[in-house]
């Protein structure tokens, strides 16, 4: 199916605030605490969350997850696949793509897509060059996003994508795919519950300058 809608029709509008990424550390004179929590998409729109596992470990183990929820929070499906092993960067953009595939194939039409790797988010939106990802991948992103009527790409801190996080942990347990009702592992229904409630995190970041 050919897509040639452009992925961004304004440059300006997808300017949203994308935190700087940083691990959590103790805290100190040059450090603040930010909170996080999920938040649902605009109504009438889909958010899918998505993360990519790697274990470097020896095992060659490497898992992708996400889920999709509407602007209630409520979920419309969720992944959990074991991929090739491979960089960060890569199986990042795996769960990425499988998650954009998978909202394509239920016929939404407005997309969120959020995931807590910066560098990949950035480089997709055009705000940065560095990429950790082949080209062609790249190129297979935005054919995609392009078949959406309208998308945007957002950053969140690992604490505001438990439900992806955890779908990445439950493939090495069993792959799977649940649609709606479906019932989900009890690990991936809590932090979907915590989600719809506003659960709120903390986090320590690095203060600027």
């Amino acid at each position: 199916m050919a897509c040639s809608a452009p992925v961004f029709p304004s440059a300006q509008r997808f300017r949203s605030q994308l935190s700087p990424c940083a691990r959590p550390f103790q805290p100190s004179p040059s450090s603040r605490v930010v909170l996080v929590r999920w938040r649902p998409p605009p109504e009438g729109w889909f958010k899918v969350n998505f993360d990519g596992s790697v274990y470097h470990d020896g095992s060659r183990r490497a898992s992708i997850g996400g889920a999709i929820r509407d602007s209630a929070g409520r979920l419309v499906l969720a992944f959990a696949e074991k991929t090739e092993h491979s960089t960060v960067g890569i199986v990042e953009a795996r769960a990425m793509l499988r998650g954009l595939q998978l909202a394509g194939q239920l016929g939404l039409e407005r997309v969120v897509a959020e995931g807590d790797d910066l560098v990949l988010v950035q480089l997709l939106r055009g705000e940065e060059t560095q990429t950790r990802i082949p080209v062609a991948i790249q190129e297979e992103i935005l054919g995609v996003l392009r078949c959406f009527s309208s998308c945007d790409i957002q950053h969140v801190f690992r604490e505001g994508n438990q439900v992806a996080h955890t779908l990445c942990r439950q493939a090495y347990h069993g792959s799977g795919m649940w649609l709606g009702g479906v019932p989900l592992p009890a690990a991936v229904w809590e932090k979907i519950e915590d989600d719809r409630n506003g659960v709120v995190h903390e986090r320590t970041v690095v203060r600027a300058g």
